[in-house]
This record gives structure tokens, sequence and C-alpha cells, in this order.
């Protein structure tokens, strides 16, 4: 799908671009074919890192959904990606929002040249809770107890047959600024597919939070995954070191 005549032309999208091939570099380091975990630097100081440098790639960019069209395309590529795998996909926010509220979620699509390569939808916590309460909703209210300022990750989809190291990489990139940079948060949380579990240890360095139970939202079996968005940067930056 193309994007580009989604929106009105007078309409200037919020948009962040890709910064380095962190998500190529994170596999490489993360040493995923062997099953090593990577590690941090001897003497690291992990609250001494700051959010990586910033470098322009050209075409990839990640944009920030503003206008009921990009939701509707954002959640038509959900809905197919997520039958394909015999998910269901809920629709939490039906007609989208046409203004970026902080502290509302925030729908990100990858796209490359108009075309839509992927989306992701953060969610940053709320009075309304996070939608992962529904099956965890003791481990959550325990990291809010420890002083954590959490928000989830829902929605990820990436089109079949494109390049989904590229569209993760912009995906995770744009992520990691919404939830460390924009909403201060210390964690994500995310709810993932019990096979994918090594996946997202090994390359992003998320821990299991709770133990395997059943996603409604999705009808499926689902892990609870949290991610330290201070130790991420790290990595982030040692692996582009």
């Amino acid at each position: 799908m193309n994007t580009s005549t989604l929106v009105e032309h007078r309409a200037l999208p919020l948009e962040i671009t890709p910064t380095g091939q962190w998500v190529h570099s994170l596999l490489q380091s993360s040493h995923f074919r062997n099953g090593a975990h990577p590690k941090l630097h001897p003497g690291v100081d992990i609250r001494a890192c700051l959010p990586p440098r910033l470098h322009l790639e050209d075409g990839l960019r990640t944009v920030v959904a503003l206008h009921p069209e990009q939701h509707r395309a954002a959640e038509h590529l959900v809905r197919r990606r997520y039958a394909w795998r015999g998910y269901h996909a809920s629709n939490d926010d039906p007609d989208g929002t046409t203004a970026w509220v902080v502290g509302q979620p925030v729908t990100l699509l990858a796209e490359d040249g108009g075309r839509l390569l992927g989306t992701l939808t953060v969610r940053p916590d709320s009075p309304h809770g996070l939608l992962a309460e529904e099956s965890y909703r003791t481990e959550i209210e325990r990291l809010r107890s420890e002083g954590r300022r959490v928000g989830e990750l829902v929605k990820l989809a990436v089109e079949e047959g494109v390049d989904w190291k590229a569209a993760l990489n912009a995906l995770v990139q744009s992520a990691y600024l919404i939830t460390h940079v924009v909403h201060a948060l210390t964690d994500v949380l995310i709810e993932v597919n019990p096979r994918h579990v090594r996946f997202y240890e090994r390359v992003f360095g998320f821990v299991v939070a709770a133990a395997e139970r059943v996603c409604v939202r999705a009808g499926a079996p689902s892990v609870l995954m949290q991610l330290d968005l201070a130790q991420f940067g790290c990595r982030l930056e040692l692996s582009a070191a």
C-alpha cells in the first residue's frame, strides 16, 4: 500500500528518520545463531549512556499516524498479518485520531518511498491502564509500585515480502525515541508468542516478566516481556561503536 496518497498534500507528517542499521548491529552482536547472549563492555555505566546519535539514511522513514486514513492502513496491515498467523486483532482505536496528544497511544508507520512496510503502536501508561493488564495486572502493578514508568508495544506487523529487518529497524528506533526520550519511560512491555521469546531476549534484551498465559485479544498464548530502556539505549550505543 502506498501511504503518500492517504493524507492531504498540505498536511505535514510527523516523521522520524532512521539513524543507522541498529537491528542489523544488534543481530550481529547478539550472536543469535549460536545462542550466546550479548554482554555489556566491562566498566560500562548504563546511566551514562545517551540516546544513539543520528545519521541520515535515504528513503526509509517512520511516520506518526495522525489521520484516520493512516490508522486504517495500519489496522488493515495488522489484521491481515495477524490473520495469516491465526491471531485475532482487536481494534482499540476504531476511529483513529487527528492529532498527536502527548500521553496518548502513538501509531508508527514504517515506509519507504510511500510504501507501507510495517506498523507498531506505542501505548504509554495512563489512568486507563495498559492492555496487557487484562492478563498480567498483578505483575504490572508490581512494576509501578517499584517506581517504574511503564508503557507497552502492541500491534507490531510487517508486510509480507518486504525487508523485515529494515522495517523492524525503523520501528524499533522510533519506538525507543517515543518511549524513552518523549515519554521518559523506564521500561516497555510486550506480549509475544512463546516461540518468539528467545529472539526478543537475544536481539533486544527483553526479559520474561511473567509466565505464559492466554492473550484474550489475540486469541493465542503469550508471554509478557519487559525491556529496560536505559539498558537498551546502552546496547544500541555499543552495537554502533
